[in-house]
């Protein structure tokens, strides 16, 4: 007998573990995760729900070739349904990561560089950091690593909310971005024909 209490929603289901944290699932997959028991193991200050021998519940819902692994879109690891799960390599997974708990400006790779006065955007792809340049606005530091994310992270980048980058923005991010062509993801860079 499983040592959580399962409602559903149409299609979703709803597991509720006896602390009270909750998770989603696709319905269809109740059979498959229904009669195990799940506990909470935080990884990377992260839960992920796994059973007795440590085994993912995600793991349990997708199969992942080897050398693959298993990425929450949307960051939230107790989403467990499958339009928040996809197959990924290990680099790509490592795009789709949270903002850092020592970040001061509220988006990645975005921050107030004072010998210049200006805002400095900039992405890491490979371990390699790449400047996207200095700009006067916050606003448009932002829509250059957006552009940036767009060039070299494809749909594994975390987006920033905000208007599209104009022309100019765009052409500087890109030029910035070619030299990393090889480091793009999944053949992921941005060759606008307005700009090329």
């Amino acid at each position: 007998m499983s040592n959580v209490g399962y409602s559903f929603d149409g299609d979703i289901g709803c597991g509720r573990l006896k602390n009270g944290m909750a998770f989603l699932f696709d319905r269809e997959k109740y059979l498959i995760i229904g009669a195990t028991n799940w506990y909470v193991s935080y990884q990377g200050g992260r839960p992920y729900l796994v059973d007795r021998r440590g085994r993912k519940m995600h793991s349990y819902l997708l199969e992942c070739p080897p050398g693959n692994e298993i990425d929450h879109i949307s960051l939230d690891t107790l989403d467990n349904r499958l339009c928040n799960l996809r197959v990924c390599t290990h680099q790509q997974n490592q795009m789709n990561q949270p903002l850092q708990r020592n970040n001061t400006s509220g988006v990645s790779g975005v921050g107030w560089y004072a010998p210049k006065n200006k805002y400095r955007a900039r992405i890491k792809v490979g371990q390699r950091d790449v400047h996207l340049g200095y700009y006067t606005s916050f606003e448009e530091a932002v829509q250059a690593r957006n552009v940036g994310m767009e060039c070299m992270f494809g749909e594994f980048g975390i987006y920033n909310d905000i208007s599209p980058a104009p022309k100019w923005i765009r052409e500087i991010v890109i030029e910035k971005c070619k030299r990393f062509v090889s480091l793009s993801v999944c053949k992921a860079f941005l060759v606008s024909e307005d700009v090329a």
